[in-house]
This record gives structure tokens, C-alpha cells and sequence, in this order.
């Protein structure tokens, strides 16, 4: 006969067994779905993968990431998609401002108030680009040629709305030009942009220096202007905008967004972990390689941010008469 003590202890055993395996595991424990607002090649893929690889490499993240590209409708796809999976803390949204700007120009109901934000991460320069082999040898030379006929060039971007369109609108607008006039033919992504410059479809396009970078390097491609507010030291030949009187600079940062109504706890972990992972020399040598720039904010900070950027973007726009969603609610 079993002592009742000893039962005891053997009941209270087989408890704690039961409620250890009750517990739920510690966040996270499986790979993190990645959804990329873009297609493969594009500057958001880029970032994805580089921020992937640099948790492999640093072992920070503790699971993988499992990538969605979900490129086309300006981002609207990806948004609404990511939108529609409240709750879930093993999704994250990679975007740039395209996450409000969308909603300010009409093209959805949804911004950043619909999401979570976790963090902006890094920002990277606009540039116009031409084929090594254009007649266009300064960005001036374009905009003398746009004063005279505004239809008279013809852009690519990757999208539309986007912070490339705005690369090409608010410089000619600060030159005189009439914006609306100007043409602008939108892509599927930064990475089929620059296969339809390279292919002579377009003369000039408005992209990331991230996604123009290799092509430039490699002698296909020239760069004509960037949006930076100072010359970069790696392009020291490339004129700015303010360099050429012209009062305009883009950041065209890339961030990090969650579903809404995940817990409290994941943004934490997000919040602790990505902090670390800028520090990191592996982070450091993606930035060189793209020729990114650290721009880190915090899930808190960059909410503040991303509201800040919303009313700005909202009065540029409303001058460009393009402002169609800024005031629905």
C-alpha cells in the first residue's frame, strides 16, 4: 500500500507536470512571417533580407523569418492583408511612408493608426538615374528640358504614391515646372524599374540608391542628382538639391510594422531586440553595402514620428492638389 504521503507528493508532482506543460511558451517560439510590400529586388526586399541575415548571423532573433512579397497597389495590398490578421504577434510589415501616404492621396482607408508600429530601422537616399549612355548629364539639363515642354520627359517610378514620385514632384515644382504636367509612368517594383531603364524603356527613373547602386557600379547606369541634405561622402559628384538651389531632401526610410492588437509584450521584445541589432557589426556592414544610413526609432518614437511626417505630407500634397483621402476619416 502506497504511504499517504507519499501520494501526496505523487499527486502534487503530476500537478506541477500539468501545469508546466500548460504554460505557454516563451514569444518567440516559431518563425516570424515577414509580409515585404514589394517585389523580389526592390529596396524593401533588400532591407528584409538584410535584416533577416543579420539575425541568422547574430543569433539575436531567436527563430527565422518566413518572407511574403506582396508587391503591387502601392503597398495596399500588403497593408490590408497584414491589417486583416489582428492580433497576430508572429507577423511583421516591412513599409516606408508609404503607410500613410496612400490614405492622404485616396488609394485606401488604411494608414499607420490600422497597423502597429515597431520600429523605423534605416533611411536611404532618393536619386534619379539614367543609363550610362543617356544625353542627360546633370539633373539641370533635365529640369531646363521639363521648363520648356513639362510632357517633354518621361519618368519611371516603382510605384505610386511613393516617396520616388515625390523625388521627381517637388523638385520640379521648386523649379517653376508644373507638376501635373509632368509624366510619370509607375512599375511594379524598384527592381523592375530598373530593368525597364536598362531596357530603354524610360529615360530617367526616381529610386532608392540601394536599388540603383549595383548597376551604377557595375557601369549601366549614371547618377544624376540625390535627395540627401548634404553631399554624401561615397558621391561626392552627384549634386543635391540643395546644392542646386532647390529647396527639397527626402529620407526614404524603411520601417517595421506589426497587425493590430498584438500584445504589449511582443512590441517589448521588438523594441529590446532591434535595439541591440543596430549595434551589431553585422547591421553596420549592411548599412555600408546598400549605402543606408541608421535612422532607428523605437515603436513609442516612431509612432510620434510617423503622425509628425502625416501632417507634413498631408499640406505638400494638398498643394500638388493630390491630397484626395486627407480628409476622410
Amino acid at each position: 500500500m502506497i504511504h499517504k504521503s507519499a501520494a501526496r507528493a505523487f499527486l502534487f508532482a503530476l500537478l506541477c507536470g500539468a501545469a508546466a506543460v500548460a504554460l505557454p511558451a516563451a514569444y518567440p517560439d516559431r518563425n516570424v512571417l515577414m509580409v515585404v510590400a514589394g517585389s523580389p529586388g526592390g529596396g524593401l526586399d533588400l532591407f528584409g533580407r538584410a535584416l533577416e541575415h543579420t539575425m541568422l548571423e547574430t543569433r539575436l532573433h531567436a527563430t527565422g523569418f518566413v518572407l511574403k512579397h506582396m508587391g503591387g497597389a502601392g503597398g495596399n495590398l500588403a497593408k490590408s492583408y497584414v491589417q486583416q490578421r489582428k492580433g497576430d504577434p508572429y507577423t511583421l510589415y516591412v513599409e516606408s511612408n508609404r503607410i500613410y501616404v496612400n490614405k492622404l492621396v485616396g488609394t485606401t482607408h488604411l494608414d499607420h493608426h490600422d497597423l502597429t508600429p515597431v520600429a523605423r530601422m534605416i533611411t536611404e537616399y532618393l536619386v534619379w538615374v539614367v543609363r550610362a549612355d543617356s544625353p542627360f548629364k546633370s539633373p539641370k539639363e533635365v529640369l531646363d528640358k521639363l521648363k520648356a515642354d513639362p510632357g517633354s520627359v518621361v519618368f519611371g517610378v516603382g510605384t505610386v504614391p511613393s516617396n520616388d514620385q515625390m523625388n521627381i514632384l517637388r523638385p520640379v515644382l521648386a523649379y517653376g515646372v508644373d507638376p501635373k504636367q509632368v509624366k510619370i509612368v509607375p512599375f511594379k517594383s524598384g527592381g523592375d524599374l530598373m530593368i525597364q531603364l536598362l531596357g530603354g524603356h524610360v529615360p530617367v527613373i526616381s529610386t532608392g540608391l540601394s536599388e540603383a547602386i549595383d548597376q551604377v557600379k557595375a557601369g549601366r547606369a549614371r547618377l544624376l542628382s540625390v535627395s540627401s541634405p548634404q553631399p554624401l561622402e561615397a558621391l561626392a559628384r552627384v549634386p543635391t538639391w540643395r546644392s542646386m538651389g532647390i529647396g527639397v531632401e527626402i529620407l526614404h526610410w524603411r520601417g517595421l510594422f506589426a497587425p493590430p492588437g498584438v500584445p504589449a509584450s511582443t512590441i517589448k521584445y521588438w523594441d529590446d531586440t532591434l535595439a541591440k541589432t543596430i549595434q551589431t557589426d553585422a547591421w553596420k556592414k549592411s548599412l555600408d553595402k546598400f549605402g543606408w544610413y541608421n535612422a532607428y526609432a523605437g515603436s513609442s518614437q516612431f509612432r510620434k514620428d510617423l503622425d509628425r511626417e502625416t501632417k507634413i505630407y498631408a499640406e505638400i500634397l494638398t498643394k500638388l492638389g493630390m491630397a484626395k483621402g486627407a480628409e476622410k476619416k
